[in-house]
């Protein structure tokens, strides 16, 4: 018999630190391959709440050497710091980091055979895949031979079959989730014996995997029905009025209120939200709610530029976080690590208590609202000393207007970003239903009480910033027919009423920029080094604080390594290349290779929410784009001739 504990396994989980804070981040499913199976079989794992991260933790301390401050953000959501997910470091001059690994749950728990059909339902927190085990009585003989002969034989461990994930499963808006239930579906004549009666999924044969074809049957008690009945049919309302799906209406089964990924039997009680019967792999089953800021360095005026690298260290600025408070103690923990790099221990606590008050006055100007806390960003750009180069988090160049020939009637400002962090953090996830902030109770928390921290990345990268020509703006806008805006604006707040979601008076301005940002990227994505997937754009304009000017766009790396980009994009934003780019884009956008229609069409895209934009001219992947490639209309650059718009670069265009 071969001891399957004591091979080494054939495949390694593995995921990617990023999609930790998005589409797979805490109570998400992820498919990773078996880790034993030869035959590519694979697993369903849902990622643990925090608290079960906790617990690899020497005394449940997450290590110095994965914690992320800012302070702005830390403000915000009311949190001491930010965790990055571990990662598995099997040799590390750091013991606190090493062997660590992300814990996942089984999830769905009910399985079968893909050679017998016999179906299981596995453990929460079984570590391996379960195996084909019919029951049997105690004379070792299978209790259903007739249906499960096929793997009669197979009574060592090693030669049974590992059981594949069933793809049905149950959720609700409040974001509970569960297995379907399909002991209850199956038994609604017959009474369920745990002893005897084994259920068998009995899937599509002659490669017809219709849902239509699916059916679960017990063996014991000849009764099964069809999981098309649960999918298909139509829900019903009460006297009420109230939504009844098909598993309220024919199993009178409610929602469970269940939170696998906090842990077992962690039910939520309560709940009267109607469940709905999804597909494992379906976009609906998890919408992450991520906040991101982008780093505004500490104003720490002319200290020596050894000592800031000193002090953003992790491990040093762990120590003077935690020792702060106590002088005399910190100047004994530092005192041999500011001798290993022969600094001046004066200037670094001076240093010290500089960055401190500069940290303590950013928390409290902190803002919760979107459009101020993007304000600060861009005053912060907008009106950095040029002479200042000692911010090793935010290095911005300007460049005189000049260079840039023409450009300089459109832009008032071109910042070149040689170095940005990019802080993302997720706070909660939601079910069926993107993030909505009018519904605050369908955000399901990633841990079962609250903690000092929430998990998070950070990016390093570059980037430029476009800040336009605030009168010229103001000139175009008012010559600008906006009666097809208004329309758009008006059905993009229909849809956001039906959500309950609160309206967005979206200005003129905002879909010039929001359309310029993304011609950019596209032009980008072919000289720059980068895929259009790896830039992103960060849109500065005022919608409810007119008092606060904003007219601006960051086109910026999404990827990065720990280093940082590589320059590429930066390189791009220098005059000699930038003209030609800007120019080549606005001429791509004079004709789209679906114009006539696409320019005539003012209700085009998501909901009706594009003018004269559609995936050939203007589209960007959905990782590039804060409004979901919605809020578009090119006309608004190059002018449409036969209507009389006249675009805001439509003199350039012409010279």
């Amino acid at each position: 018999m071969i001891n399957i504990q004591r091979r080494n396994p054939f495949a390694k989980r593995t995921i990617r630190k990023s999609q930790i804070i998005s589409i797979f981040g805490v109570g998400s499913l992820y498919l990773f391959k078996n880790q034993w199976s030869k035959s590519g079989d694979q697993d369903s794992l849902m990622l643990a709440g925090l608290e079960a991260w906790e617990k690899m933790f020497d005394n449940q301390t997450p290590p110095d050497g994965w914690k992320i401050f800012e302070p702005r953000l830390q403000a915000r959501l009311k949190k001491e710091y930010f965790l990055e997910p571990p990662d598995f470091r099997l040799y590390s001059t750091d013991e606190t980091l090493k062997g660590k690994f992300l814990p996942y749950v089984r999830f769905p728990q009910w399985h079968y055979c893909h050679q017998c059909n016999l179906m299981h339902k596995a453990p929460l927190f079984s570590s391996d895949a379960p195996r084909c085990n019919p029951k049997r009585d105690q004379n070792g003989k299978l209790i259903n031979e007739k249906h499960f002969k096929v793997c009669s034989n197979n009574n060592e461990t090693w030669k049974k079959k590992f059981l594949l994930p069933i793809r049905f499963m149950v959720i609700c808006e409040k974001g509970h989730i569960d297995d379907f239930p399909f002991i209850e579906w199956v038994h609604r004549k017959n009474k369920y014996d745990p002893e005897k009666c084994e259920l068998r999924f009995v899937d599509g044969r002659g490669g017809n995997n219709s849902l239509m074809n699916v059916r679960v049957d017990c063996v014991k008690c000849n009764e099964g029905y069809s999981l098309a009945e649960a999918i298909n049919s139509i829900n019903t309302s009460d006297e009420d009025g109230k939504e009844k799906t098909p598993l309220q209406k024919k199993i009178k089964y409610d929602c469970t209120g269940n939170r696998p990924w906090l842990g077992l039997n962690q039910h939520e009680k309560g709940c009267k939200e109607s469940p709905k019967v999804v597909l494992r792999q379906a976009s609906n089953v998890y919408y992450p709610v991520v906040k991101s800021s982008i780093f505004i360095p500490v104003k720490t005026g002319r200290i020596d530029r050894k000592i800031l690298e000193f002090l953003n260290k992790k491990d040093i600025w762990s120590l003077v976080k935690e020792f702060s408070k106590n002088t005399h103690e910190l100047k004994l923990v530092l005192k041999s690590r500011i001798k290993q790099f022969n600094l001046d221990e004066d200037k670094v606590l001076e240093a010290i208590d500089i960055k401190l008050k500069g940290i303590e006055s950013q928390k409290n100007e902190a803002v919760d609202d979107e459009e101020e806390y993007r304000f600060q960003e861009y005053n912060f750009i907008k009106n950095k000393d040029p002479l200042d180069n000692n911010d090793l988090e935010l290095k911005i160049r300007k460049i005189d207007m000049i260079k840039y020939g023409k450009l300089k009637e459109y832009f008032s400002n071109i910042f070149l970003v040689d170095s940005l962090i990019e802080t993302r953090v997720q706070t909660g996830f939601t079910r069926m239903l993107p993030y909505d902030p009018s519904k605050e109770s369908n955000i399901q928390s990633n841990s079962l009480e609250k903690l000092d921290w929430y998990p998070g990345i950070t990016v390093k990268g570059e980037g430029i910033f476009f800040e336009f020509n605030e009168k010229r703006l103001k000139e175009w806008s008012n010559n600008f027919s906006q009666n097809h805006l208004l329309e758009i604006n008006s059905r993009y707040n229909k849809t956001r009423k039906e959500r309950n979601l609160p309206e967005r008076k979206l200005n003129t301005k905002f879909f010039l920029i929001h359309t310029f940002s993304h011609l950019i990227i596209n032009q980008l994505s072919y000289s720059c080094g980068y895929g259009s997937a790896s830039l992103r754009e960060r849109v500065y304009c005022d919608l409810d604080y007119p008092d606060k000017p904003m007219n601006g766009v960051l086109i910026y790396t999404a990827s990065g390594d720990s280093e940082g980009s590589l320059g590429g994009l930066v390189r791009e934003g220098e005059p000699k290349n930038l003209e030609k780019i800007i120019e080549q884009s606005l001429i791509k956008a004079q004709v789209c290779s679906y114009d006539p229609v696409c320019i005539d069409n003012k209700s085009q895209g998501l909901n009706g929410t594009n003018a004269a934009s559609c995936h050939a001219c203007s589209f960007l992947p959905e990782t590039s784009c804060e409004e979901a490639n919605q809020l578009l209309d090119r006309t608004t650059l190059v002018g449409d001739v036969q209507i009389n718009l006249v675009g805001y670069f439509e003199e350039l265009i012409d010279s």
